[in-house]
Order: C-alpha cells, then sequence, then structure tokens
C-alpha cells in the first residue's frame, strides 16, 4: 500500500474535487490555511499517476500501518465555544501533546471537558461535519435554560449527545443503525460519567417518533436526511431546532428543499470546505 498527500488551498479543491478518486481524505485543520489531501493507493504505479497529475508526494505505507494509524498522536483539544474542550484520552502522551494539554488545563477551568477518544473509523470530533455540528449546538443552546430534550440520529461516538449534556440537555437519546456505534457511545458515557443517556441501536428507516423533542441532530448522508425531513419534523415540539450536517455543497439546496417541504425555515447554513451544516426550526 502506498499514500499519496498534497497541501492544497479552497481554491484548488474547488476546481480539482471533481477529479480525485471517491477514497479521497480531505482532512481540515484547525488554524491552517491550507487542507491536506490523502489517497491510499494498492500499487505504487496509482500513487505515482496521482503525482504526476497533480503533484504532492507519496510514501510506501508499512505492513501494520493500520495499526500505527489508530496510535497517532493525539490531535489538539478542539474548543466550542466557551463552553466545552473536547480531547482524546492519551495513554503515554509525548512531550509536545502533554505540553499542548497542559496549557489547555487554564481554558478547561472555564470549560466543561469531554474525553472521547479515537474509536476505529468513529472520530473525535476532528472532521469537519461533526465540528461544525458542535459549534452550532452549543450556539443554539447557549440562552437556553438548562433541562431540555435532544434526539442525535447517527449517533457515533455519541459526541453531539453528550456534549448536549454540557449544554443543559436532562433528556437525551442517541440513534444509530451501528451496533459498533451504539457500543462505543455507551463505553464515552460511561468514560465521561455521565448517566441517564440512552443509546439505542435504530434504523433510521424503520423509526417511528413516539415523543417530542427540543432539539434534534442529525449527522447522516443527505440522502437520508432528505427521506427523514418529515419525521424528523413530527418528532420536533412547535419550537423546536433541527441541525444536520453531512451534506455536501452540490447536495445541499436539495436538503433544503426537503426541509421546508417538511415544515421546516432555514435559519443558517454554514460551510467548511466541501461540507455544509443547515440550523432549521420549526415554523409556527
Amino acid at each position: 500500500m502506498y499514500l499519496w498527500k498534497l497541501h492544497v488551498t479552497a481554491a484548488w479543491l474547488l476546481k480539482n474535487e471533481g477529479e480525485l478518486p471517491e477514497s479521497a481524505a480531505i482532512i481540515d485543520r484547525r488554524g491552517r490555511v491550507r487542507s491536506l489531501v490523502q489517497v491510499t493507493c494498492k500499487t505504487r504505479a496509482g500513487a505515482t499517476e496521482l503525482a504526476r497529475r497533480f503533484g504532492g508526494s507519496f510514501a510506501q505505507l508499512p505492513r501494520d500501518w493500520e495499526k500505527q494509524f489508530l496510535r497517532k498522536e493525539i490531535h489538539a483539544p478542539l474548543r466550542i465555544g466557551r463552553r466545552l474542550l473536547v480531547v482524546e484520552q492519551v495513554q503515554e502522551p509525548s512531550r509536545n501533546v502533554a505540553s499542548q494539554l497542559r496549557g489547555d488545563a487554564r481554558l478547561a477551568n472555564n470549560r466543561a471537558q469531554l474525553v472521547i477518544p479515537a474509536a476505529g473509523a468513529f472520530g473525535t470530533g476532528e472532521h469537519a461535519t461533526t465540528a461544525m455540528s458542535l459549534r452550532l449546538l452549543e450556539e443554539t443552546t447557549r440562552k437556553w435554560t438548562a433541562g431540555w430534550r435532544i434526539l442525535d440520529v447517527g449517533t457515533g461516538t455519541g459526541i453531539l449527545a453528550l456534549a448536549a449534556r454540557c449544554f443543559g440537555a436532562r433528556e437525551i437519546v442517541g440513534l444509530d443503525h451501528d451496533p459498533r456505534a451504539v457500543s462505543h457511545a455507551r463505553a464515552n458515557a460511561e468514560l465521561n460519567r455521565m448517566s441517564r443517556i440512552r443509546f439505542v441501536r435504530q434504523d433510521l428507516a424503520d423509526w417511528k417518533p413516539t415523543r417530542h423533542f427540543d432539539l434534534i441532530t442529525a449527522n447522516l448522508f443527505s440522502e437520508l436526511l432528505i427521506a427523514a425531513a418529515p419525521k424528523f419534523r413530527r418528532a420536533l415540539h412547535s419550537n423546536g431546532h433541527l441541525i444536520v450536517s453531512g451534506i455536501l455543497r452540490e447536495q445541499a439546496g436539495d436538503v433544503a428543499r426537503a426541509l421546508r417541504r417538511a415544515g421546516f425555515a432555514i435559519e443558517l447554513q454554514r460551510r467548511r470546505g466541501k461540507w455544509i451544516v443547515l440550523l432549521a426550526a420549526t415554523k409556527s
């Protein structure tokens, strides 16, 4: 296996993204103007062709590259407004990481600290869709009185559901069709000593709303968001809010139209790279 990588600008992505392989990973990093594009190739010839077409560099991966990837140095703590700091669990931090965490200790004094370890395919909040959803969740609920209800659909590690508890949610339900995600989310709740949070294995296609929530977060493929829009509306109070992410830039219009048809008003749209997050509210 070979790994090809290239640091690119937003303008480069806009022009060339459609020419990249479907397996391309586009990594946006806080504080960096350029994004990192990476592609794993089975053969040297494949990596060579990418370097010929786009530039960049490539290197052969070691046999145990997947294990090494999962042992990589932790990411910088993720600051969510003034109320939350998301960190990874560190077993043996390097000097740089330990120094970084000590430097953030003073920030944690005024913020709740949420520990979300990396777990295979389930990330820690670094992905643009999750990071944008976290920040929008914090902003939306900043002036809410504690005790509100949230449903987190496609919960993954449970990071949005657990963050909601830090922001004042009383009743929290997380749904995911993947049993591994449900297991990781429950483990993260236990790790953070958070109780009375329900994580349930549930296929969205079979899910039927049985109660009303003040807010729903859904980090899903656009097709699923479009199909589930009427269900989301039925599951929200008359003054409820919906945060949806996992939307590619070219699909944002379709998702917004589906939400409007279901009875939502679009209040805010944000973009980071190729990803879009929407905040919608139920129409009175």
